[in-house]
Formats: C-alpha cells, sequence, structure tokens
C-alpha cells in the first residue's frame, strides 16, 4: 500500500479503487450553411448554432497547438477585431470565461450579453462562417488505479485526451465538473485538490500542452 503527504496527513494512494480510464476525443469539423456579414448577424448566428458549432468556435483554439499565443481567446472576439475593427468589443469577448461550472449554454448566454447592445450593422472585411463539429471519441490503453499512475499518465496521454476530461465533458455534455476533479474527490477525497484544479479556466491556454502544464503543476504543488 502506497501513501502520499498530504498537508499533515497521509493519504492511501490508491484510494477507493476506482481506476480512472482515460479516452480521447477529434472533432470533425465541416462549414455549415450560416454566415455572419454583420454584428447583427454575427448576434443571430450565436443564438441560433447548436452547441457543437458553439464549442469549436470557443475552444478550438486549445486544440490548434499554437506556437505563439493568439490575440484572441475564440474566433468571435477574433473576427469582431479584425474583421469588424471593434478592438474593444473583442477583448470583451475575448474576455469570456470558461471555467468551471459553466457549460456551452452559459457561455452563450455571456456571449449574447455582451454583443446585445452593439449588435448593430456594422459589416466585416469578410464574412463570418459559422463551422459544424462532430466530437468523435475513442478509448485509450491508459487506466490510472493510484495517484501515482494518474500523474505519470497525465504526462504521457495523447493532449486531445486532457482537453475531452478537462473541457469536452463538462463544457459540451454538461456535467458540472471536470472529470479529474470528479475522480480525486470522489475515489480519494481530495476535495481541497479537486477545487483547486477547477478553478483552471481552459480559455486562458493556447494549446494542449499549456492546459496540460497548468493541471500537473497545480497537482505537484498539492500531491508531491
Amino acid at each position: 500500500m502506497c501513501y502520499v503527504k498530504l498537508g499533515a496527513k497521509s493519504l492511501d494512494t490508491s484510494g477507493r479503487g476506482i481506476p480512472f480510464k482515460f479516452y480521447t476525443a477529434y472533432y470533425l469539423s465541416f462549414y455549415s450553411r450560416r454566415r455572419a456579414k454583420t454584428l447583427r448577424d454575427l448576434l443571430e448566428g450565436i443564438k441560433a448554432a447548436d452547441k457543437n458549432t458553439l464549442f469549436h468556435h470557443l475552444f478550438h483554439t486549445i486544440r490548434s497547438k499554437h506556437l505563439i499565443p493568439p490575440k484572441y481567446t475564440n474566433d468571435f472576439a477574433h473576427w469582431v477585431g479584425e474583421e469588424v475593427g471593434d478592438e474593444e468589443l473583442a477583448a470583451a469577448l475575448s474576455d469570456i470565461s470558461g471555467a468551471e461550472p459553466a457549460t456551452i449554454e452559459d457561455i452563450r448566454r455571456e456571449i449574447v450579453e455582451i454583443l446585445e447592445p452593439h449588435a448593430d450593422d456594422r459589416a466585416g472585411r469578410s464574412e463570418f462562417v459559422f463551422v459544424a463539429m462532430e466530437p468523435v471519441v475513442v478509448e485509450t490503453n491508459y487506466v490510472a488505479n493510484t495517484l501515482g499512475e494518474f500523474l505519470d499518465m497525465l504526462e504521457v496521454v495523447p493532449g486531445e485526451s486532457i482537453v475531452y476530461h478537462f473541457v469536452t465533458r463538462r463544457v459540451l455534455d454538461g456535467t458540472g465538473r471536470n472529470d479529474f476533479s470528479t475522480w480525486l474527490e470522489k475515489n480519494f477525497g481530495l476535495a481541497e485538490v479537486a477545487e483547486s484544479l477547477s478553478r483552471i479556466d481552459p480559455l486562458m491556454y493556447n494549446s494542449e500542452e499549456a492546459l496540460r502544464g497548468a493541471i500537473l503543476k497545480t497537482l505537484r504543488r498539492w500531491l508531491l
């Protein structure tokens, strides 16, 4: 039986015997028929778009493996800033939070609240094209039974797996919490560790590896 030191107490790293099974997801993207020429069109498109389309435009930056951090955190902010030229509105859209417990519908409401007072006939230099998306979930061979195995696997699982468990399941499927925090609290009773992890906002990271690094840094601070 293995233990780690957590504050003033020792913790059984095998927990309650609930394994963590890693999955990964790939996202098939395709152009939809919906276009936006003006800010008003963009607002109406955001109101009408399905949740997968919104998820693509908000979170695909994390999956794009950027070498240089983008100026804006999502496609809506980028279009408003670069094509319409309203940098103040773009900055407000770029500040949208993707932190827990936000679901895709929570984020939609926040975008609409920000955009609606400014949704006029100002046009972009080019149209905004709404891109539809369909996630394809794939099982991996990674299964963690202990905290040590979990930390080791977080370093080597595909970046898409990190995004799936930390972002996709919560935001798109509406689970309310990332899978890592749920497992840490349910299996080990690590409520404080889970809460610390839950405070990470994935929209603040421009790549899978940056998000992975933030997760590992948080866990190591508590567990090692």
